[in-house]
């Protein structure tokens, strides 16, 4: 009678499971970022006359995460306020540009980034580009990001890959989004993390020569030991809690 009243129980969440899911009720989406929280990236590579070739003379003069962009140098951006509710996820950004001093200074840029914190709104947009975007992606998606970008409607330029890293595809054609811009066929290749944070833009022609290279930045060394540190002593906590239980209830059963 147990088991056959677990079974029953069980086909129903599996009923309502799928019926929340189906009405888009079920999934929501949330920042996986925190207020005052910094993120750095870093170009590894920026090839600048390739880049003239392609968007033009000012491709590094827009006011946008292009600008100044070159080899060695840092973006920074500082997490301001968060805001998520049933319809939208508001999130403002103080932006640094690419500069290689350690001390940062003023901020160039403030910005909002917003989505929609619900699948459903999605369904009145047949078709979703980031065309706008200085580097035809975002920085930042909202979590789950493997979610957000598989139930999307994405057009042709844009593809999703979710086999191991989410990974965000795009091949631009010459002359696809403006005459002479972009000036030559190029291709994107954009991987987030599981927190929705860019770790990996590269952008390249054909041939898979890399014009440009930006990684998120590491942790710092003095950092990686005390998170090592922090899982030891959480792992141990963990161990001598459930040793703790079980001596425990081996005592209540000696005691009955």
């Amino acid at each position: 009678m147990k088991s056959r009243t677990i079974f029953i129980s069980f086909v129903l969440i599996i009923f309502l499971t799928i019926d929340l899911a189906s009405s888009g009720i079920a999934i929501k989406y949330g920042a996986g970022i925190e207020k005052d929280e910094e993120i750095i990236w870093n170009c590894k590579v920026s090839n600048t006359v390739e880049m003239e070739r392609i968007f033009g003379l000012d491709w590094d003069n827009s006011g946008g995460p292009f600008e100044n962009l070159r080899r060695g140098k840092n973006l920074k951006w500082k997490i301001k306020n968060i805001d998520v509710n049933e319809t939208i996820i508001d999130i403002e950004i103080d932006e640094w540009l690419w500069n290689n001093d350690n001390d940062w200074g003023i901020n160039d840029n403030n910005f909002k980034i917003t989505y929609f914190s619900n699948l459903k709104e999605y369904e009145y947009i047949k078709e979703i580009n980031f065309l706008n975007f200085s580097f035809f992606i975002p920085f930042l998606f909202p979590v789950p990001v493997s979610e957000y970008l598989g139930n999307i409607n994405l057009n042709k330029p844009y593809d999703v890959d979710n086999r191991v890293l989410t990974t965000l595809n795009v091949d631009l054609s010459k002359d696809s989004i403006l005459p002479n811009y972009p000036n030559k066929d190029i291709s994107i290749i954009a991987m987030y993390n599981e927190r929705g944070i860019l770790m990996s833009y590269k952008l390249y022609l054909k041939g898979n020569i890399v014009i440009v290279d930006i990684s998120l930045n590491a942790l710092p060394f003095y950092v990686i030991p005390t998170l090592i540190g922090l899982l030891i002593a959480s792992s141990i906590g963990i161990i001598c809690y459930v040793t703790k239980k079980r001596k425990l209830r081996v005592n209540l059963q000696i005691t009955r």
